[in-house]
């Protein structure tokens, strides 16, 4: 499945898109609607320094769609030649303030982060409402995080060093339990431990808020977000593929079917509250690849 449509028959693929596991195939079923399948490389979200560089030895993509945005910065697409080239179509408010002001990436779509609280282990302490607030000593050893080797790098580690440093992420890996899948938070009897606090995509969140005693809060400063990055050439396909990147059919397959708001300007996202991104000048900053490698060994227990 990781390689799906990924072949020797479109390694020239126009479209090279890594994208979350749940909407992979109603995106490639939008793409199918006007394009043939060797047009095209869809696959599941990449991550890491060199996911990008890795793809492109063996394709020469005109459009690039990725969630692992901290692969995409380093190999400097506008050097050849890619750009935002949305022509204001993925302008949607709830987005307002997170443009590239290097002109080189449109955000598409985002995946939020929320929580969720079990109200029968509040114990008497203060729901909390911010990321920062999770790093209060209230909530030791009370906090289960997602853990699938792809959202602690590139959503939870930085928000948390850019808002309080290694220190900050130092107190975040005392007030945790454990880091586990989201499949596993949700599903009844899939923690053996017992948490106040879950973070977790919004899509997951909705779920297992559902469930008794479960209650979905917002982050009250915004929502962390993962954005879903596109950056492309000055082609007649190019163009082609845009065209269908920011219809409102392709936003509606990430809103609808993975809960992740999209920038087309014409969909309603929904919201509970606001979006929150790390901003373009912290995603380019040369050492975030180590700053994600040190925030690791503190979550690992190695410093």
């Amino acid at each position: 499945m990781d390689e799906l449509h990924f072949t020797r028959d479109n390694a020239d693929a126009v479209l090279l898109a890594r994208v979350p596991c749940v909407v992979q195939l109603p995106f490639q079923e939008v793409l199918d609607q006007y394009f043939s399948q060797s047009a095209y490389s869809v696959a599941l979200a990449q991550f890491g320094r060199n996911w990008l560089r890795d793809l492109t030895v063996s394709c020469h993509p005109q459009v690039i769609v990725g969630t692992g945005i901290e692969g995409m910065i380093p190999e400097h697409p506008e050097e050849k030649g890619f750009a935002a080239r949305s022509a204001g179509r993925l302008d949607n408010p709830d987005f307002d303030g997170f443009a590239d002001p290097e002109g080189v990436y449109d955000i598409a779509a985002c995946i939020p982060m929320t929580m969720v609280v079990d109200m029968g282990r509040a114990e008497g302490r203060p729901l909390p409402e911010t990321l920062s607030d999770l790093l209060r000593d209230e909530y030791r050893g009370s906090i289960v995080y997602p853990d699938d080797g792809a959202l602690l790098d590139s959503i939870l580690f930085t928000y948390i060093y850019k808002a309080a440093g290694y220190e900050g992420v130092a107190a975040f890996r005392r007030n945790c339990l454990a880091g586990l899948h989201p499949s596993q938070m949700i599903h009844p009897g899939g923690m053996s431990v017992k948490p106040f606090i879950m973070v977790m995509p919004w899509i997951f969140a909705r779920l297992k808020a559902m469930q008794p005693g479960m209650s979905l809060r917002w982050f009250s400063d915004g929502a962390p977000i993962i954005p879903v990055a596109v950056t492309a050439q000055d082609t007649r396909d190019a163009a082609r593929f845009l065209d269908v990147l920011c219809q409102e059919q392709t936003g509606r397959v990430f809103r609808e079917q993975g809960f992740f708001p999209s920038a087309c300007r014409t969909i309603d996202n929904r919201l509970p509250g606001k979006l929150a991104f790390i901003g373009w000048d912290f995603l380019r900053r040369p050492d975030l690849p180590d700053i994600i490698a040190g925030c690791r060994k503190i979550m690992e227990g190695e410093v």
